[in-house]
């Protein structure tokens, strides 16, 4: 039952206890248990006091939109595939080089011309292979995301990246000054204008959309938001349960563009957003 899973989850994200509950609430201990149990069901009074001690609207509580599996990843590729099936021509066109490098030296056209196959693969297809090394976990302590005190090319990165093998740094949310959710809305020229104004779908010139993570030492993390542009995608169906779990966490944010507000109300994250450029 979702109601006494959230009342028993959100409790103990407070730090209560069931005594600590009841006693807020003026009532027995017993109660909160049957509650948690799912024996009983709170009065619409006692879910009103509830949702005030818990610090969740009544439709957090009542509902399963807060529910968010931890850890959650977000923006990662679930398969190892998708890269091969992208860079299936490129290997072939460099194994093939290399092989034909035993008896010609015209191996080395298909070797650069594979290279170069990938690396254009990588820049402007429709799909973002850097979401196989720039995602970040959510878990119930902090959050883990990609991060390099040097230099790696961004192919290499990739494959690192593919094979489990990036570099990651962990931020515990006590650590966390604020979170600011981030739309670059420049680039638009305005509502009923000459411009073809449509969402971006190729990765490569779409919207900066990112979490920024000022940590209390002064440091910026930013962590990609783009998977939330799609509908269909876990990332947009978890959004709002991810910001109710930052929040949760007493993770104080900012979100001047409306993106929760849209993902809310089903609106349009880009249109939204580009409303509140000034002078539009």
């Amino acid at each position: 039952m979702i109601i006494s899973s959230n009342i028993k989850k959100y409790r103990e994200l407070k730090d209560m206890t069931q005594e600590n509950l009841a006693e807020q609430m003026n009532i027995s201990r017993q109660s909160i248990s049957k509650w948690e149990r799912g024996d009983a069901l709170p009065s619409v009074e006692n879910l009103i006091r509830l949702s005030e001690l818990l610090d969740l609207s009544l439709d957090d509580l009542v509902l399963n939109q807060s529910e968010f599996p931890l850890p959650f990843d977000y923006g990662k590729f679930k398969s190892k595939w998708v890269y091969f099936g992208w860079m299936f021509m490129p290997i072939l066109f460099i194994v093939n080089g290399l092989f034909s490098l035993n008896y010609s030296e015209e191996g080395w056209y298909y070797v650069i011309g594979g290279l170069l196959m990938g690396g254009l693969i990588q820049e402007i297809a429709m799909v973002d292979l850097k979401r196989y090394f720039n995602y970040f976990t959510v878990t119930k302590t902090g959050i883990s995301y990609y991060s390099s005190h040097y230099y790696i090319p961004k192919p290499i990165k990739i494959i690192l990246g593919v094979f489990g093998s990036r570099q990651v740094e962990f931020v515990s949310y006590k650590d966390i000054e604020e979170m600011q959710i981030y739309f670059g809305n420049s680039g638009f020229q305005g509502f009923n204008t000459t411009v073809s104004y449509r969402p971006r779908q190729y990765f490569y010139n779409r919207e900066l959309f990112e979490l920024r993570v000022t940590l209390k030492d002064g440091q910026t993390v930013h962590l990609n938001l783009d998977r939330a542009f799609f509908s269909d995608s876990l990332e947009r169906r978890y959004f709002l349960a991810m910001f109710n779990y930052f929040k949760g966490q007493n993770v104080p944010l900012e979100d001047k563009y409306n993106v929760i507000n849209s993902i809310e109300k089903e609106y349009s994250i880009i249109d939204e957003a580009y409303k509140l450029k000034e002078g539009f």
